[in-house]
């Protein structure tokens, strides 16, 4: 689409306009990278000056981000997320409306020591299944989370792990298990370059550490988990059963 040269309107507005409107028509969707400059000079027949003075003020509007070394992406849509809540994120997203996108990468079967051992009230040396998975919403990564499961309380896990998208419902239909309460802890650290690397943010950036241990109906700890999220990216709630007015 070209703009228009006779325009009163100066030209990097109507590339503000057009962009905007192309976001809001979901041609570039939430955390999702814009075409580099100059792909976006030949797209809509406007100088670099002109293409950088519409970028630099669709950043300065939040409407866009610029990641060092990355490119110009699509400010993602703030989640709003029970910081106290039992279900597993892949419940919450449908429970939103959206399609969960986990991807696992990678499961390992390891010794627990000592820092895995005590919050799941195991012994040390007891088989472990580790899991590493990225969540994604709307193509881009949200959540890089590491899980712990005791496999002596599910054996055969990892085969049933990657025929599901929810671990909760695998818990739920081979082993009867469903979590009825957490403990988590909440810290900020900046990413480093691998974190950075995995979720499509800088070095640096500012991250929600969820340190969580999970209890099923009997108060039995049956996993543990790590999960980084972005800061920018979710914004945390804690409902304490009040009135939601006052």
């Amino acid at each position: 689409m070209k703009l228009n040269n006779a325009s009163h309107k100066p030209l990097y507005l109507q590339l503000k306009e057009v962009i905007k409107e192309d976001i809001n028509r979901g041609v570039y969707k939430s955390g999702q990278q814009l075409p580099p400059e100059g792909e976006l000079c030949e797209m809509y027949g406007v100088s670099r000056i002109t293409t950088r003075r519409a970028i630099t003020e669709l950043v300065e509007a939040g409407i866009l981000q610029r990641q060092q070394g990355k490119g110009t992406f699509v400010t993602a849509t703030k989640l709003k997320r029970e910081l106290i809540a039992v279900n597993g994120f892949s419940e919450f997203l449908t429970q939103t409306g959206q399609l969960p996108q986990p991807q696992i990468i990678s499961t390992a079967l390891i010794e627990a020591d000592k820092a895995i051992a005590s919050p799941l009230q195991i012994a040390v040396g007891t088989p472990i299944l580790q899991l590493k998975r990225l969540h994604y919403v709307n193509d881009a990564p949200l959540v890089w989370e590491t899980v712990y499961y005791p496999l002596t309380r599910f054996p055969q896990l990892e085969k049933y792990i990657a025929e599901s998208i929810s671990t909760y419902q695998v818990l739920k239909k081979y082993y009867q298990v469903e979590p009825a309460s957490n403990l988590k802890t909440l810290n900020v650290i900046m990413a480093t370059q691998e974190e950075a690397e995995l979720l499509r943010c800088s070095i640096g950036t500012p991250l929600y550490q969820i340190d969580k241990v999970a209890y099923d109906n009997t108060g039995s700890p049956f996993h543990s988990s790590s999960s980084l999220i972005p800061t920018d990216r979710v914004t945390f709630t804690i409902n304490t059963g009040q009135n939601r007015s006052q």
